[in-house]
């Protein structure tokens, strides 16, 4: 009689507990997170009685959670996936926004801007069309400084970003580190599995994947331990070690981050990857940077040849031209962390030379060395000694060292950087606007050959004999002297280069023909040097003479288009794969109502039947009782 109650109380305390879970289920079917808790029966061990065996009812030998270490896994890397592609998507797409806008865009006002010095080539004369040139100018000047102060926003957003992120990343690391503690307790005392904890802690991974790639290893007594980056711990069982955001040692404005790495603070952003954080550092690393050094190189590439076509030409006025622009000069950053005074300073020499790359400097123990700031390879070719004589030339530009200074030393250079925002129009009398050439060549016209003398080309503007007037006269057919002097041979086709100007001369010039080179005056209808800077545009002064302004215009275009898209196509891809694998993930996991209301009406039948059993071996003892009344 005692065996079948027992038998039935044991039902009636398992499926209570099964009925509990099964209840647990439904309330927690729309918690982010939860996973399903499943009754596990098994079977009391038995008593004996003489020879025989006599079952002793069930009991519950777990309550576990139905769960699967790999589709967790996964979700936790598609979301990380997801969240770095979606930052940098979003991220990206306003650069592309800012350059591709067909009104403000980059292309638009070099086309106006250009445009305009056509108008004066058409019209070398008028002034009107020369201020509206100047106007073009300062409307080309606004718009690279609107966009480069588009870029600095967008720095600015990622620092912010940055920051937030980190809050987010340490709480929820001390998070995980007090579920691991409150898990290793409960398992620990209880040698029960801690399942509403342990979802927690999932959850919390969960969200820690979407700021920051991380990887968690399980421990033995149930906490895990979490890892960033290149192997740095963030969470260490109960120990949280917290992020911390630290300013760039070159650039006070510029967030980077740092945690403890062996005892010393160390900085860590360019070792992390994955999740929102992740993607946001990919994009000021990538697309962002590399957009800023190209606008500024676009920048200086203008400056410079517009400048230097307009020095090679005479203005209304009769004289030599002058600069149009400004050319900003390159920015060398000292880290704060020198110890020396030294500074150095940095001119542009070769615009053609001009790559965009940063560089780091620093003088170790084997002297000066020279570093992409991107890749971190170490540069090659690097000429000079840093010194205001012999300075050191890398990429175009030249730097000079204004003292000496000390092993450990550290700059940064960054050539073009801050060029876009900078540019500014010196010019402000449309007068000074050299439409015409400097310099004009003519023909004697008592010559009797059929030699031909070029247009003067003005090859060096700074000659301070520019506009001197240069005579060659001919003393055979095949040799000629300057000024009166000298005797250099003659071949058809072959420059001379004289003063600043060269002039080529064809065909069969006679003994006593000359040719004249001089200053071109009363040439207000000349509109040669305006049709030299209209052309400037497709004119190949950069990547060493192979592309033309417009050529990287329309490759930085392009580019961050490309960029847009692809990011786009990740973006959508890793959305795709997270959910399917959130989907995976749920369909073992995740709470089916119908089932649980299946496992509900089980349970409670069950636990009806037990009641039943519980009654009648009641009625059977009581029975038994009043027999022995």
């Amino acid at each position: 009689m005692g065996d079948m109650l027992g038998n039935a109380l044991s039902g009636l305390v398992s499926y209570q507990r099964a009925l509990a879970t099964t209840s647990h289920n439904i309330a927690n079917a729309d918690t982010e997170g939860y996973s399903r808790q499943k009754v596990d029966f098994a079977t009391r061990v038995p008593s004996q009685s003489g020879n025989l065996t006599i079952g002793s009812g069930v009991k519950v030998s777990s309550v576990s959670r139905v769960y699967s270490s790999f589709t967790v896994d996964q979700l936790r890397s598609s979301q990380s996936a997801f969240a770095q592609a979606d930052a940098y998507y979003q991220l990206t797409t306003q650069v592309d926004n800012a350059l591709a806008d067909t009104e403000l865009g980059l292309s638009a006002s070099l086309s106006r801007f250009y445009n305009s010095l056509q108008d004066v080539a058409d019209n070398p004369s008028s002034i009107s069309a020369r201020q509206l040139m100047l106007a073009e100018a300062q409307g080309l000047g606004d718009r690279f400084a609107d966009m480069s102060s588009q870029m600095d926003t967008l720095d600015r957003e990622v620092n912010t970003r940055v920051s937030a992120s980190i809050s987010d990343i340490n709480d929820l690391s001390k998070q995980i580190a007090d579920i691991n503690l409150m898990i290793s307790k409960t398992q620990g005392q209880f040698g029960t599995d801690a399942n509403d904890l342990l979802d927690q802690r999932d959850q919390a991974l969960l969200e820690l994947n979407e700021l920051i790639g991380t990887t968690s290893v399980e421990q033995a007594d149930g906490s895990v331990s979490v890892f960033i980056g290149n192997g740095e711990a963030l969470v260490l069982g109960e120990r949280a070690i917290a992020m911390r955001t630290v300013p760039n040692p070159f650039e006070p404005g510029r967030t980077e981050i740092a945690m403890d790495v062996g005892g010393s603070l160390a900085v860590i952003s360019g070792s992390l990857r994955g999740g929102s954080l992740g993607g946001t550092l990919s994009f000021r690393d990538g697309v962002l940077n590399d957009t800023r050094n190209e606008l500024g190189r676009i920048t200086v590439a203008i400056a410079d040849t517009l400048n230097t076509i307009n020095r090679a030409g005479m203005d209304l006025k009769g004289a030599q031209g002058g600069d149009i622009f400004s050319v900003p000069e390159p920015d060398v950053f000292r880290s704060r962390n020198n110890t020396s005074g030294a500074e150095i300073t940095a001119q542009i020499t070769d615009v053609s030379a001009l790559n965009g790359s940063n560089t780091l400097i620093r003088l170790d123990g084997s002297g000066w060395r020279f570093f992409d700031e991107s890749s971190g390879a170490e540069l090659t070719g690097v000429t000079g000694s840093g010194s205001v004589a012999d300075p050191f030339v890398v990429g175009g530009v030249s730097l000079s060292l204004t003292s000496a200074a000390s092993v450990g030393d550290q700059f940064l250079l960054r050539p073009t950087r801050g060029a876009a925002e900078n540019l500014k129009v010196v010019m402000t009398d449309p007068a000074g606007i050299a439409a015409a050439a400097a310099t004009r060549s003519t023909a004697d016209l008592n010559n009797i050959g059929s030699g031909k003398i070029s247009e003067t080309d003005v090859v060096d503007s700074s000659n301070p004999n520019l506009l001197d007037a240069v005579d060659i006269q001919f003393l055979s057919p095949t040799s000629y002297q300057i000024n009166g002097a000298g005797s250099f041979s003659y071949a058809s086709g072959s420059g001379i280069t004289i003063n600043g100007n060269k002039v080529v001369i064809t065909g069969s010039p006679q003994a006593g023909d000359s040719f004249t080179i001089a200053a071109n005056t009363n040439a207000l209808g000349d509109n040669r040097n305006l049709l030299k800077m209209a052309g400037a545009e497709s004119s190949k002064v950069l990547n060493g003479g192979s592309a033309s302004i417009q050529d990287t215009v329309n490759g930085l275009v392009g580019n961050i288009a490309v960029a847009t898209r692809s990011a786009q196509i990740n973006q959508q891809s890793q959305e795709n794969l997270l959910n399917q694998t959130r989907s995976n993930q749920q369909a073992i996991s995740g709470v089916n109502l119908d089932e649980e209301a299946a496992n509900l009406l089980k349970f409670q039948q069950a636990y009806q039947a037990a009641a039943q059993a519980a009654g009648v071996a009641n009625d059977l003892f009581q029975a038994l009782m009043g027999a022995f009344r």
